[in-house]
Formats: structure tokens, C-alpha cells, sequence
């Protein structure tokens, strides 16, 4: 992930601490993706689910066995892997988080890509690549985690090959004038999960084209992850009782009860049209 105004412990904290609670709701054993899946209305389980979000930004992206991807916040690894196996590519994961680069070195060595699909630790606005050195940057749901998200965009433009390409899953607030209830609801939300802010879908776009990218195209994909949304809705009301008993025992803290509560407020300020799921491609 990248650093922002919370800083760089702050999301290790998070992300460290909600583990378990990512391994039993998001199946992690089975889909190694932190993050919400694309719904087809074919997918049958979670898994499925992420890897067709897998295969859409890949295909959008157009990624093949020539290209060297840089997954930007690649989580436990999934997607890297992914792309190692499926589309032959060479990969690059970078994230903040020991525990799940950890996770990602092992899932490569047990799908027999780890000369292929490697990770590092280091920040996406700050990266340890030289100029024009990847063919694609990849993004699921990390890059909300910048403050200033055109410090990514800039340091994507720096690292990619001229005719590189870029491709962004992602939330992105819908409006700018909210009530204070709605604030309040967004803000539950974001600091819950370690955001610090979202920027707009059109802003986001503008921002790539301002930084000399071309072919910039947004898509509002809210509808094809709400399955994903509901299942975090719902499981966030139903462990409710159990969390505040665990928390009043002991056995979970306050960011992995801010993580629960989060989930619920997710889905409520997406359903009510506060922010919008989108995804983003631009060619440099």
C-alpha cells in the first residue's frame, strides 16, 4: 500500500491487524485477493468472483507473457500471481506490509512462480524502480490509500515505458456535498479501513491526462461488485454480537472492531450513491 497523511504504521497497523478477519471473510485460502470481486452473474463463490476482476483488468489492460507488471499494494498476492500463471507476465509486487509480503512469496512458491511473480517491500508514491522500466502498472484497491493520489500517477508515469499502460480498480467518491449524517457515514468508513480520502472518478482521469497520459478511460463498475459490498454488509451486522464480546474480553481490538464497523458503513454510503466503484485505464 502507500503511505498517506495517516502514514505508512498506520496502514501496516491495519492491515496487520485485520488479517485474520480478511482470511475468513474475504476466503483468502481460496480467492488471495483483499478485495471486492467482479460479479459476471455467472461466478459462483467469492473466489471466482475475483478472479474474473483478474481477468477483466487484464484483458483491459491487455496483458501478455511480454509484459512486466508492477502490482502496486499487492496485498497477499494474488493478482501477481495470477498474472504470472494465467498470462505468462513477469511481475513486480510492492506493498508496506511484511506480514503480507510474506503471504505473497509463499503463494508464488506454491504455484511455481517465483522467478516470475517476485515482491518487494516499498511505497507506490516512492517507488524502487528506475525510469521506463514495467510495460503495466496494476492497482485493486490500494491506491485510495495516497493522500495524494497524483503522487502515484506521477510516479506511474516515471516508472512505465513510453506506450506503457495503466489500470486502476478502485473507489471513488460520487459527490462533494454531503450532509453531516453522510460525513459521518463516509468518514466511518474510510478511517476504518485506513483511507484517507477518495478522490473522484473524473478527477482521478483528469489527473492522468494532466500527467501526459493518453487513452484515459473510466467505467462506474459499482453494479458488478455489489454482491462483494453486500457480503461485507452483512457479515459486519452479524458478527456485531460476537465483537463486542470478544472486544469487551479482550480478544479483538479497536482497529479490528473499526474494521468490522467499517464494513457495514461501506455498503451503506455506496447504496446511497456517496462513492462509486470504478475502474481506469490510460496508456503512457
Amino acid at each position: 500500500m502507500g503511505t498517506s497523511s495517516m502514514g505508512a504504521s498506520r496502514i501496516e497497523e491495519y492491515y496487520t491487524e485485520s488479517h485474520f478477519d480478511y482470511k475468513l471473510l474475504w476466503a483468502l485460502e481460496d480467492s488471495h485477493g483483499l478485495h471486492a470481486g467482479y460479479h459476471d452473474g455467472r461466478d459462483q463463490s467469492h473466489a471466482e468472483a475475483i478472479e474474473n476482476m483478474n481477468r477483466e483488468l487484464a484483458d483491459r489492460a491487455g496483458i501478455g507473457a511480454d509484459d512486466h507488471v508492477l502490482d502496486c499494494g499487492c496485498g497477499v498476492g494474488g493478482s501477481s500471481v495470477w498474472l504470472a500463471t494465467e498470462r505468462g507476465a513477469t511481475v513486480t509486487g510492492v506493498d508496506i506490509v511484511p506480514l503480507q509480503l510474506r503471504e505473497a512469496r509463499k503463494l508464488a512458491a506454491e504455484e511455481g512462480v517465483a522467478d516470475r511473480a517476485t515482491f518487494t517491500r516499498g511505497d507506490f508514491t516512492d517507488l524502487p524502480l528506475a525510469d521506463d522500466s514495467v510495460d503495466v502498472v496494476w492497482g485493486i484497491e490500494a491506491i485510495c490509500h495516497a493522500d495524494d493520489k497524483t503522487e502515484f500517477i506521477e510516479e506511474a508515469a516515471r516508472v512505465l515505458r513510453p506506450g506503457g499502460r495503466l489500470i486502476v480498480a478502485d473507489g471513488f467518491r460520487a459527490v462533494d456535498a454531503m450532509t453531516p449524517g453522510e460525513r459521518e457515514s463516509m468518514n466511518r468508513w474510510l478511517d476504518g479501513w485506513a483511507v484517507p480520502n477518495l478522490a473522484t472518478l473524473d478527477g482521478f482521469g483528469t489527473a492522468l491526462s494532466d500527467a501526459g497520459f493518453e487513452t484515459v478511460e473510466t467505467a462506474d463498475e459499482t453494479e458488478q461488485v455489489l454482491p462483494s459490498s453486500r457480503r461485507l454488509y452483512w457479515a459486519s451486522r452479524l458478527l456485531r454480537p460476537f465483537g463486542r464480546v470478544a472486544s469487551a474480553v479482550g480478544l479483538r481490538n479497536e482497529t479490528q472492531e473499526d474494521n468490522r464497523r467499517a464494513a457495514r458503513y461501506q455498503h451503506e454510503t455506496l447504496t446511497d450513491g456517496l462513492w462509486q466503484y470504478g475502474i481506469v485505464s490510460a496508456k503512457r
